[in-house]
C-alpha cells in the first residue's frame, strides 16, 4: 500500500495542525518491522505504520501525549517477541485560533496568524473563503457557526463582532482558552476578569492590518507566557547582586517577583552557612531552589537572559563582578555583608544599593540599607552609613552569640548534621580538620557549612535555633524580608522617577 505520511504531513503542515512522527530507530528481538515511520494527527489518527494495530496504537499514544507537551521523545514499544525503538518528533505544536467573524478585521488576524503558525477555525454567518484555515463553520446564527468548536488549553478564542458575552457562553470550553481578546471600543468596554478587551498591545494602530499585529503580538505573548514587554525594557529593568547569600536570596526573590530581571555574582566557593534558603548554593549544585524560584548556575553573562525567559534566575562566579561593565545594568546592589566596601562604587549603575555597614551615602551608593535588628531594620538610608557591627546574632529565647557554631580547629570541614535535625547541647555536629565541634546549645540545625572548605579557627561553621521542632530553616528569614523590602522599595522609586 502506498505510504501517504509525507502527503498527510504537507496537508497538515499547510494548516498549522499539530502532528508528531513516530520513527523506528532500533530493535531487539522480533518485530514485525525494522523500519518505518507513522505520523500521528493531534486527535490520534495515524497514517503509515511501524509495525501493525497493536504497535501503532502504543505509538499513537505515546505521539499523542508528546504533541500535549510540546516536546520530542524516545519511547520503547514491547512487540511479543522483542521490542522497537522509536523516535517521536513533534513536528508542529498545538496552537489553535477560533475566530468568531471573518470580517475585515478577522481576514487580516487570519492571515496573520497563520504566518505565525497557529491553526484557524473559523465561524460566521456568512461565507468565507479562506484556503488555509483548518477547519470553517457557516450557520443561520454565530451560535450554530460556533457548536462545531471547542476550546482546550492550546485554543485562544477571539471574537471581532458584537456579542461578546453571548459567544463567550456559546463556545465549548471556553474557560480553558489560554486567550481570550474581544474588539471594542475603549470608550464602551467594560472590564473583564480573564478577557483581553480590548484586545491588542497598545501600538496606536488603527487599519485592520495594524490591529492584526497588536493582537497577533499580544496572543504570541501569552502563548509563549511572556511579559509583552519591550525587550529594551527587559534590558533596563537588569539587576546584578554581589553575593547570594541567605540575605541576597530574600531580595532577589522580591525583585524577580515585582518584574526585575536579576543576575548575582559570588565567589567559587561560597561560605554561607544558611545553604537551602541561600542561591550561593546553585555554585555547587548547579542550581537551587528557593520559596519557589530557580537559580541557575552560568558561565557566561549572555545566558542569564534565556534563564529570565523561563521565569527563573542566574549566578555566574564573578568575585569582581566583572559583569557589570559587560551587562550595564541599570542597577547594581552590593549584598556581599563583608561588613565593609570590597569595591562597590556609585558609578557602576544608574542605581547603587549596599546593605550593612561599610558604606556611606550618597558618596558610595545612592542608598544603604540598615541590617541590623531592631526598631531601624529595613531603614533606607541616603545621608549616612549604617549601624556597625557588633559581631552578636540577634537573640532568639535569650540566645545570641551561643547560637552560632564557630570552628575550635583549622582544616577541611564535615558536617554530621544538616538543616531540620535536632540536636543537644554537646552533641557532635561536624568535624573541623579531624577535630569534633559540638552544639553550644538545644535546637534545630538552621544553617551548616558546605563540606571540603577549609576553615580556619573561629570560622563560622553553623547556626542552631533553640526553637527546636517550631524552629522555620526551610524559607528566608523575617530580617531578609524586611530588607528585601527596603530594596524594592528604592528600586521601584527609581523607576517610577525615570518613567
Amino acid at each position: 500500500m502506498k505510504d501517504t505520511v509525507f502527503e498527510t504531513a504537507a496537508v497538515l503542515e499547510r494548516k498549522n495542525l499539530a502532528f508528531a512522527i513516530a520513527t523506528i530507530i532500533s530493535y531487539e528481538g522480533i518485530v514485525p518491522r525494522r523500519s518505518g515511520r507513522l505520523l500521528v494527527s493531534e486527535d490520534g489518527k495515524i497514517s503509515g505504520t511501524i509495525g501493525g494495530h497493536v504497535i501503532d496504537g502504543r505509538a499513537a499514544e505515546a505521539a499523542v501525549t508528546a504533541i500535549r507537551q510540546r516536546k520530542s521523545t524516545k519511547t520503547w514499544i514491547e512487540s511479543r517477541a522483542g521490542r522497537i525503538e522509536v523516535m517521536i518528533d513533534v513536528v508542529n505544536a498545538p496552537k489553535k485560533v477560533i475566530l468568531a467573524g471573518y470580517g475585515k478585521v478577522g481576514q487580516a488576524l487570519a492571515a496573520l496568524l497563520h504566518t505565525v503558525g497557529f491553526a484557524l477555525f473559523i465561524a460566521d454567518t456568512a461565507a468565507v473563503d479562506c484556503p488555509y484555515a483548518a477547519s470553517v463553520s457557516v450557520a443561520a446564527t454565530m451560535k450554530e457557526a460556533l457548536a462545531a468548536f471547542s476550546c482546550d488549553e492550546n485554543s485562544a478564542l477571539i471574537i471581532t463582532v458584537h456579542d461578546k458575552d453571548s459567544i463567550l457562553s456559546d463556545v465549548r470550553g471556553a474557560e480553558k482558552a489560554f486567550y481570550i481578546g474581544s474588539i471594542s471600543s475603549r470608550s464602551r468596554v467594560i472590564p473583564q476578569k480573564g478577557i483581553h478587551v480590548p484586545m491588542g498591545l497598545d501600538i496606536g494602530g488603527e487599519s485592520p492590518e495594524e490591529l492584526a499585529v497588536s493582537v497577533c503580538a499580544e496572543l504570541m505573548a501569552c502563548y509563549n507566557r511572556r511579559s509583552a514587554r519591550t525587550l529594551d525594557e527587559m534590558r533596563r529593568r537588569l539587576v546584578v547582586v554581589r553575593g547570594a547569600g541567605d540575605l541576597a536570596t530574600a531580595l532577589i526573590i522580591r525583585l524577580t517577583r515585582a518584574g526585575y530581571f536579576v543576575l548575582s555574582t559570588e565567589i567559587a566557593q561560597p561560605t554561607q552557612i544558611r545553604r537551602n534558603v541561600s542561591f550561593a548554593e546553585a555554585v555547587y549544585t548547579g542550581e537551587q531552589t528557593v520559596d519557589g524560584l530557580t537559580a541557575c548556575l552560568i558561565t557566561e553573562a549572555k545566558d542569564c537572559f534565556s534563564l529570565f525567559d523561563e521565569g527563573k534566575t542566574a549566578v555566574i562566579v564573578d568575585p569582581d563582578a566583572s559583569v557589570i561593565r559587560e551587562l550595564h545594568p541599570t542597577v547594581v546592589i552590593d549584598a556581599v555583608l563583608a561588613k565593609k566596601n570590597l569595591g562597590t562604587e556609585r558609578s557602576m549603575a544608574p542605581l547603587v544599593i549596599a546593605l550593612g555597614p561599610g558604606f556611606s551615602a550618597p558618596e558610595d551608593c545612592d542608598a544603604v540599607i540598615e541590617t541590623a535588628r531592631g526598631h531601624n531594620l529595613g531603614k533606607i538610608i541616603r545621608q549616612g552609613r549604617a549601624s556597625e557591627n557588633t559581631g552578636i546574632p540577634g537573640v532568639i529565647m535569650g540566645y545570641g552569640k551561643e547560637r552560632v557554631i564557630r570552628s575550635s580547629a583549622c582544616g577541611v570541614f564535615r558536617g554530621l548534621k544538616t538543616f531540620g535535625d535536632l540536636v543537644k547541647k554537646g552533641e557532635t555536629i561536624a568535624y573541623a580538620g579531624g577535630c569534633a565541634q559540638y552544639a553550644t546549645i538545644d535546637g534545630m540545625i538552621r544553617g551548616m557549612l558546605h563540606d571540603g572548605i577549609t576553615v580556619t579557627e573561629d570560622f563560622k561553621i553553623a547556626d542552631i535555633d533553640p526553637r527546636g521542632k517550631d524552629a522555620e530553616y526551610r524559607t528566608p528569614s523575617d530580617k531578609a524580608r524586611a530588607i528585601a523590602g527596603a530594596v524594592l522599595e528604592v528600586v521601584d522609586s527609581y523607576f517610577a522617577s525615570v518613567n
